[in-house]
């Protein structure tokens, strides 16, 4: 059946009438009569018949009524979604954000990028630094935002296989308990030395805050002081503010934390943390994924490589 000729057979029935169904489709009777005829001879049934009351449908007709205006509906809007789709409108985004970049940045570009494809379906994790590039890799995730001190370095290990684009540098200040409410702005790093550092592990894959931090005390002649593990920087919050270390962040965490930390510039400044974006260079963007990344990266983003249907999933 043609769907075309269901649309037709319906405003037949919902005018009564061939030749008001023609100046509502736009075209004149005869080809809608013989399009009608058509679909009849093709359903083997006698669709419509005529009454005192005008063209009514017959049995065969009622049900054709009933089930091609659901049938139609439903093409309609698969064409929407399609359209949407192929517009980078809608769809899906497996997106993963490594902390701080979603404290600080990450509410306002999904604000932007909500604006832009209202039917997109956004899927937010938190992975380990370690599974990011696999997570690229096998598709599982079509953008990965990073927190790294050493972008260049990521550039040079994953540069066969991955895009790897700048988003913006964040500043790093120290995150304290609050005995240290009266320290002074900025406080010294030497000062903080002697304390407990609570910081990740290091991870030679996607390397981070940790590695900035040793590469930078060891550049300035500091002796490392003491580490202590953490499994993320979420965990590491509840642990300063019970005293028990400090640790390095964006100064926007206070916002989050509010009173039960401090947070303090440090004298002289650590080196930024760079926030990266990262995707497939073998497979390529989605459409969602292609907007999402011109929200994220501007200008920039126009070049990147769209996934055809050709490309491995």
């Amino acid at each position: 059946m043609d769907i075309r000729h269901i649309r037709y057979f319906l405003e037949i029935t919902r005018q009564g009438s061939i030749s008001k169904a023609a100046k509502v489709l736009q075209m004149t009777q005869p080809p809608l009569s013989a399009a009608l005829k058509n679909l009849e001879e093709e359903l083997g049934v006698k669709l419509l018949e005529r009454t005192a009351r005008g063209i009514v449908p017959t049995k065969a007709g009622e049900l054709l009524l009933q089930k091609g205006s659901r049938l139609v509906d439903e093409t309609d809007q698969l064409a929407r979604e399609l359209s949407r789709q192929g517009k980078g409108l809608s769809g899906t985004l497996h997106l993963a954000v490594i902390l701080p970049f979603a404290w600080a940045y990450l509410p306002r570009v999904l604000a932007r990028f909500r604006e832009l494809s209202p039917h997109a379906d956004v899927t937010l994790s938190d992975v380990e630094p370690g599974t990011v590039i696999e997570g690229i890799r096998s598709g599982a995730l079509d953008v990965a935002i990073v927190a790294t001190g050493a972008p260049d370095r990521l550039r040079t290990m994953y540069q066969d296989d991955v895009v790897i684009e700048p988003i913006s540098k964040m500043s790093l200040s120290s995150v304290l308990p609050t005995r240290f409410r009266e320290a002074p702005k900025p406080v010294a790093l030497a000062d903080l030395m002697n304390e407990t550092w609570l910081l990740p592990a290091p991870n030679i894959r996607v390397p981070g805050i940790t590695e900035l931090l040793v590469d930078y005390w060891l550049a300035n002649g500091l002796s490392l002081p003491r580490l202590k593990t953490v499994t993320s920087l979420q965990t590491t919050l509840p642990l300063v503010a019970a005293d028990m270390g400090i640790s390095i962040m964006p100064p926007e965490i206070q916002q989050i934390a509010k009173t039960t930390v401090v947070t303090r510039q440090l004298e002289p400044p650590l080196p930024p943390l760079h926030a990266v974006a990262m995707w497939s260079a073998q497979r390529g963007l989605t459409e969602v994924a292609a907007t999402f990344a011109e929200v994220l990266l501007g200008p920039r983003a126009k070049g990147v490589r769209i996934r055809t249907g050709t490309d491995a999933p």
